[in-house]
């Protein structure tokens, strides 16, 4: 029995020690995934899995991360961070597909792209030139626009495209 817990005990250890190693790697798309989201009780690795996805755009795997932190302070903290983020998309997208009017909406500003898209369209901070949203943020210039069921958000600067993120 004792040889049982030690190994279950040491199994734990080296897969929260590299989960812990390849986040600091930035090896988030590794980290970011359903079997790691569903294998994982420890509310503060599961918060670095929850940045991992957030990193990769990967949001569609938020629920499954924040419905599981809230045992622990830290866990329900990192979980109104997720659920911002996650809710942020969800409105934008509607905003992008079904002219949803943001300006009712309070949440907290995050460092997440995302939320910086928010706020700037719920503050009517964006030029529209045709289907595409243009805002200026920080010195990049940022188009937002859908295709098919996909929302994109592209970062540019000095013209040359630094980033697309997509979501559904």
């Amino acid at each position: 029995m004792k040889n049982k817990f030690f190994f279950l005990l040491l199994s734990i250890c080296i897969t929260y020690g590299n989960i812990l190693n390849d986040f600091k790697n930035h090896k988030y798309k590794k980290i970011c995934n359903i079997k790691m989201i569903n294998s994982i009780t420890d509310e503060k690795v599961l918060s670095l899995v929850g940045i991992s996805c957030v990193k990769t755009d990967r949001l569609y795997l938020l629920p499954f991360i924040i419905k599981k932190l809230k045992h622990t302070k830290i866990g329900r903290l990192n979980s109104i961070y997720l659920l911002t983020i996650y809710m942020q998309k969800k409105l934008l997208y509607s905003f992008m597909f079904d002219k949803l009017i943001l300006n009712n909406f309070n949440l907290p500003d995050t460092d997440y792209i995302i939320s910086h898209v928010f706020y700037k369209i719920k503050n009517k901070e964006y030029k529209k030139s045709k289907n595409i949203i243009v805002l200026d943020y920080n010195e990049e210039i940022i188009k937002v626009y859908k295709d098919g069921d996909k929302l994109f958000i592209d970062e540019y600067k000095n013209n040359k495209l630094l980033k697309r993120h997509w979501f559904r």
